[in-house]
Parts: C-alpha cells; structure tokens; sequence
C-alpha cells in the first residue's frame, strides 16, 4: 500500500504471492501509482474520496477498481475500508484504467471481505475479484498445481537462508531453464524470482513475529541486512515492515502460502 502514512492504519493484512488484502481503517495517501491493480471498497455507508489529479478536487466513491500505473491520492482515514492489490502478472485489468464498482456489487463485497482465515479470504479474494470483472461467479478453479512447480515451491522455501538459482530449480524439476520459467510462471502467476523474494519476506516475517530483530530476521531470511530487506519490503508492498510487524504495529498481518484459485493437497 504505497504512499499510506503508515503509523495512522490499523486493521488486518493478508499476503499472498502476487497479491495483498488489506481490510482496515486509517488510510490516508500521498499521490502515487502502483504495479498492481487496486480494488478499493468501502466496508460501511460512508464513501472514501480519491484525487485523480493533482489539478483536480478529490471526489467520493464506494468502490473504485485503479489499475496498474493510475496515479492518484486515497483519503479514508476515518472510513473502514478494503483494499485489495493484484500484481499485472496474475491478473490483468489494463493499465491506466479506472473503473467504478457498481453499486449492487458494493453488499457482497463487504461480505465477503469477512473471511478471517487465509484459505477463506483467498476463495473471498477470487469471488470478489469476479464480481469487480462482472462474471457474477466464481473465477473458473485451476487444475492441482503441476507437482514439479509444487516441489519447486517446497525447496525454495526449505533452502532458505540459501537462495536456489534458476538453473538449480530447473535442473532439479527435470526441465530446460526456459521452460521451468514458462511453467512456473503460468502455474504460480507470477515469475520465479518474484516468489523466491516473497518467499524470504515470508520467512522474515515469520522470524520478526517470533520476536526475532530486524537484522537476525533478515540474515536468516537470506537477505544481506535489515536494509536490503527492508527496501525490499517496501519495494513489494509499498509499505515498511515495522509498520505491520513489529510490537507497536497496529496491523494483524498474516503471510499466506495459498495460491489463488488452487486446490491444495492439505485439504479442501
């Protein structure tokens, strides 16, 4: 969440790779534009307001979909909200737009925007994503993730603090580099290194709930010190990772290893 002036939000975050659901108050932007796509919705009556231009007045919306490169200014300090963002890799609204969520969506929104647990606020994410692109149903369920990608996934997190190399991971899955990068990025959405770095951050921040300093986090997350991973931290989600977790922090934040759309082998 890029630009939030971080010590005034309080709420819930849940991480997934390639995508953020935050639901919460307190958010209050400078001007600035994300990779992502950002779907913004009121959880109550009362509308937010977005500025679209700096030449412009901020007006008032209920729901509001940004997608990647739309420079504006959120101001919903005092207005619960859900913000969800979707990386261009996983999910593709077209750069530049700005579409309003249409009113008789708004309700199932905030209802479904109630999940509390990682599985359920990931099957949530999927049905109010569908909703925003005007499916009115469930987005259509991949097949089980390619067990190759899914051991890929396995190993890049169990090496840690070490980072595995594409040739490595490739080598291991029994595919040409070319094509590991092509399968994997079309069974997890996102690209290889991007998830290896969401993996560390996951750890990391795992390590930094556990009590954990902010430069034994990092070293044993596999990034050279607290300032590489908080760079890039804020680079990924926009936003320090002392403001949702550390003690003082008054977000919840939860780093979820569900895939959008996936069945898992753990259960339903």
């Amino acid at each position: 969440m890029k630009g939030v002036e971080e010590h005034k939000v309080q709420g819930e975050l849940f991480v997934f790779p390639g995508r953020v659901f935050f639901r919460g108050r307190g958010l209050h932007t400078e001007y600035h534009s994300h990779h992502a796509s950002s779907l913004l919705v009121s959880m109550e009556n009362q509308p937010f307001m977005v500025a679209l231009s700096e030449e412009e007045d901020a007006r008032p919306y209920r729901g509001l979909l940004l997608g990647p490169g739309v420079r504006h200014q959120l101001l919903a300090r005092s207005t619960d909200m859900l913000v969800i963002q979707v990386v261009p890799e996983m999910y593709r609204f077209g750069p530049g737009s700005i579409r309003e969520i249409a009113a008789n969506n708004l309700d199932s929104i905030a209802r479904l925007a109630t999940a509390r647990k990682c599985r359920e606020v990931s099957r949530a994410t999927d049905e109010i994503l569908a909703l925003v692109e005007g499916q009115g149903e469930i987005i259509q369920e991949h097949p089980p993730l390619d067990a190759r990608i899914e051991n890929s996934l396995q190993q890049i997190q169990e090496a840690l603090p070490e980072i595995l190399s594409v040739a490595e991971l490739s080598i291991m899955a029994g595919l040409s580099e070319h094509r590991f990068m092509h399968l994997f990025k079309k069974e997890v959405g996102i690209p290889v290194r991007r998830y290896a770095l969401w993996a560390r951050m996951q750890k990391a921040a795992f390590l930094l709930q556990d009590g954990r300093s902010l430069t034994d986090a990092a070293h044993e997350a596999g990034f050279s010190d607290s300032a590489h991973m908080s760079r890039s931290f804020k680079e990924f989600f926009g936003i320090s990772p002392s403001s949702v977790l550390g003690e003082k922090a008054a977000v919840l934040s939860w780093f979820c290893s569900e895939l959008p759309g996936r069945k898992r082998k753990d259960g339903p």
